[in-house]
């Protein structure tokens, strides 16, 4: 299988950040955690498509899970990850609560922070693509997550074919 390419015209893809009305897409079904976005009508074979960049508040990092260890209980994601996910949402009923698990899943989406990939296992709350809409999210989040922080993140995604 060769690397994913990036076409150096390819737009940034606009993120659907409604919890209640994420993206859909003819080649990819976005799983409940994953943060979707407008993925082009035919996607090409190994291609990576990113979003726009966006802000988004990181309310819980789990520092002890490795990538693809033992907490991947369901497989493409951790049961607990999920079930934590699920109950954030429930705070946030029109931003997308969305994880980034580091389970072995070659069709999930993957996260960019600050330009580079993110290798740690997360919750996040999507906090607009402006900088003090962000703040202002971050802000609320601290009273309940005291150890959010906000960061500029990219979400990710290759049809990845051998």
């Amino acid at each position: 299988m060769g690397a994913a390419s990036i076409s150096s015209a390819q737009e940034l893809l606009a993120v659907c950040a409604t919890a209640s009305k994420p993206c859909a897409s003819r080649d990819k079904t976005f799983a409940p955690y994953e943060l979707s976005f407008r993925l082009p009508e035919r996607l090409g074979p190994n291609v990576e498509y990113r979003s726009r960049f966006f802000y988004a508040v990181l309310l819980v990092t789990f520092p002890g899970f490795a990538p693809g260890g033992e907490e991947c209980d369901a497989g493409e994601y951790s049961r607990e990850v999920e079930r934590r996910r699920r109950q954030a949402q429930k705070l946030y009923p029109n931003a997308k609560v969305f994880a980034g698990h580091q389970c072995p899943d070659m069709g999930a989406v993957l996260y960019r922070v600050n330009g580079k990939p993110y290798d740690r296992v997360f919750i996040a709350v999507h906090a607009g693509e402006a900088r003090a809409e962000a703040e202002q999210a971050l802000a609320t989040a601290k009273a309940r997550f005291p150890r959010a922080s906000l960061q500029r993140m990219q979400a990710v995604y290759t049809r990845l074919v051998e």
